[in-house]
């Protein structure tokens, strides 16, 4: 489903756009038919009128006849309106407005939120059939005119989709517009009209390691130069956005006095500025939980580090913000930054001043350093870590906010060590395993979050179906809790397989443990190019038991692999008790365009090949 930044709001909502005329049943589930979207400032007021129609063809488009529109006080919707037509274009159900439910839009992780949702469902009996919608959104304060995005889902065409925007003549607005059919611009007596037209009859969908589909989708944001949310602000340039968050949170940094005794006396004996942070950020970590609070401008304002101090919980800008003010009691300035985080990454669109972003993190320049941190983050001190690393963040200060590169991950940053050692059981056709593994990376954060926050017997169930190796049965583990900033975890486990050694007569054979290497598609299938935010680094060290009275039969290979994807080494070491595999493979981070794809796809292939394809082969003496 296509996922959009509601305006001025750090989450996503499902943007569902349903509308249909009648044609004849497709393979597909449902179809948008058409999408219209009329939005209009009179007065600084936005409104805006959506209409949906979606045709559903069968039993699997019914999941799109339940219908869920955000809103907040902010942005209140009403004039909901709803019909479902046959196949003939008869209308045989109307919306009653007793049939719409309203329902708070809190998450898991939100203490609260200033978010609704309101639902409703119309179906009808005999396929294919038409749902028609529409509603009206009024807002006050606003910082984008609309976001548009008219594509249902990734597996739904969009036949026709309408977007028109009217303004004062005096309304100055900036745009970007990618995959639309046309644009017009009409000037009326007192106004300008804005229309893009689009279609999206074959939408791409996910793929392995691809950018996000939304970006190939028929897309419109429109902003407003001068805006006015919680205080006036303009997008006219980056500077006069930032300048418009900067003023946001001042005042906003007050500490209580019992909290600036506790805070002194945790770094009154250290020197180190570096140190002083260190220990500061343990203390915040020690001290403090993430909760969303969404209120009003919740979105974007963070409540004050008095919140913070008194509640010991709050969303990345309010516990951001709350460090920022311990550091500056601390006599260490910092940067309150905005970041698009997430995987895969998205690049701003520099050349549209606006807000772009879904969360935010601390910098904090030193002489010899910049230590960067996320205050919602239970990680090691000055570790990003792949939701953040490589990106263009945004630095609020005033009258010269501006755009700096996070660091970016490199091989050893994310680096997975497998130590494996096997025994054959040769009475049982099989072998026993024992794993010692060293994870960083995305690995590192998924286990560490497994290890400190899941509680048994959920957490060997996630070990069980996503760290142990296929076609082995796991007898026990140890999953190590790290040092306190490490930037790795060790997990161990012992297990057997019936896969990994067969023996026929007199001979056992061992196959090679592959690597795990994601199952890209065929080059005939791939539509999207291939995105790879960090390197993938994985070195294996295998060691093979011979059994008394067998010794290697044949000779082993050493291979070797470099190309513009990445590098590939396997060398096999042979002694009188145990055969020695190392190998290793590294996949460099970067974008491959699709007309490259087929020697991407070959050279992971050759990979595969060696992988599946090599044997150590025991024969027993005679």
């Amino acid at each position: 489903m296509t996922l959009i930044m509601f305006p001025g709001k750090f989450s996503f909502f499902i943007l569902f756009l349903l509308q249909i005329y009648s044609v004849q049943a497709q393979s597909y589930d449902a179809e948008l038919i058409y999408q219209e979207t009329r939005v209009s400032v009179n007065s600084g007021m936005l409104q805006k009128n959506r209409l949906y129609e979606i045709k559903i063809n069968n039993r699997g488009g019914e999941r799109f006849c339940k219908v869920a529109i955000p809103y907040s006080r902010l942005s209140p919707v009403s004039e909901i309106e709803a019909f479902i037509q046959n196949a003939q274009g008869a209308v045989v159900a109307r919306l009653k407005k007793s049939e719409i439910t309203d329902r708070s839009a809190v998450s898991d992780i939100s203490f609260y939120e200033d978010d609704f949702i309101k639902e409703f469902t119309l179906k009808h009996n005999q396929y294919p059939y038409t749902l028609v919608y529409s509603y009206r959104e009024v807002q006050k304060e606003f910082m984008f005119l609309d976001y548009w995005i008219p594509v249902l889902a990734e597996n739904v065409p969009t036949q026709k989709a309408v977007l028109q925007v009217t303004v004062p003549r005096s309304y100055k607005i900036a745009y970007n517009h990618r995959f639309t059919d046309n644009f017009v611009s009409d000037t009326l007596d007192t106004q300008i009209q804005y229309t893009w037209k689009a279609s999206c009859k074959n939408p791409v969908k996910s793929e392995i390691f691809s950018p996000k589909p939304y970006l190939f989708f028929p897309t419109v944001v429109v902003v407003p130069r001068d805006f006015h949310f919680d205080m006036p602000g303009s997008t006219a340039s980056w500077t006069d956005f930032g300048n418009w968050q900067y003023d946001l949170i001042q005042g906003l940094s007050d500490l209580p006095q019992n909290e600036k005794n506790t805070l002194s006396a945790l770094v009154k004996d250290t020197e180190d500025e570096k140190e002083k942070i260190r220990a500061l950020y343990h203390y915040l970590q020690d001290n403090t939980r993430y909760i969303n609070v969404t209120i009003e401008t919740g979105g974007l304002k963070p409540y004050p580090a008095s919140y913070v101090a008194q509640n010991k919980y709050g969303d990345c800008k309010a516990l951001t913000n709350y460090f920022k003010s311990v550091l500056e009691f601390a006599g260490i300035p910092s940067f309150y930054t905005k970041v698009y985080a997430g995987a895969p990454l998205v690049e701003i669109e520099k050349e549209l001043p606006s807000q772009q972003f879904n969360h935010i993190i601390l910098c904090v320049p030193l002489k010899q350093d910049t230590v960067w941190l996320d205050c919602t983050s239970d990680g090691g001190f000055n570790y990003l870590g792949t939701f953040t690393q490589n990106r263009d963040v945004f630095l609020i200060d005033k009258d010269n906010s501006r755009f700096v590169r996070t660091p970016a991950l490199g091989k050893n940053d994310v680096r997975e060590i497998r130590k494996v050692t096997f025994a054959p059981d040769i009475e049982n056709g099989g072998a026993k395993a024992a794993f010692s593994n060293t994870y960083k990376g995305n690995t590192y954060e998924s286990l560490l979050y497994i290890s400190r926050f899941v509680s048994e017997p959920r957490r060997s169930q996630l070990i069980v179906k996503n760290f142990t190796e296929k076609g082995f049965e796991m007898t026990d583990f140890t999953l190590a809790q790290p040092l306190r900033d490490a930037t790795e975890i060790s997990f161990s486990y012992t297990a057997s397989s019936t896969q990994i050694c067969k023996v026929y007569g007199n001979d056992v054979i061992f196959n090679l443990l592959p690597f795990s290497v994601p199952a890209f598609e065929k080059p005939e299938n791939r539509k999207l190019p291939v995105q790879l935010d960090y390197p993938i680094y994985k070195v294996d060290t295998l060691e093979y038991s011979l059994p008394e009275g067998y010794t290697l039969s044949g000779n082993l290979q050493n291979q070797k692999i470099e190309g513009d994807y990445g590098e590939y080494n396997l060398e096999f070491y042979s002694g009188e008790e145990k055969i020695r595999v190392i190998k290793s493979l590294w996949l460099y981070s970067g974008t491959y365009p699709t007309d490259g794809y087929k020697s991407f796809y070959h050279f992971l292939s050759r990979i595969n090949e060696i992988e599946n394809g090599s044997r150590i082969v025991l024969t027993k003496h005679k």
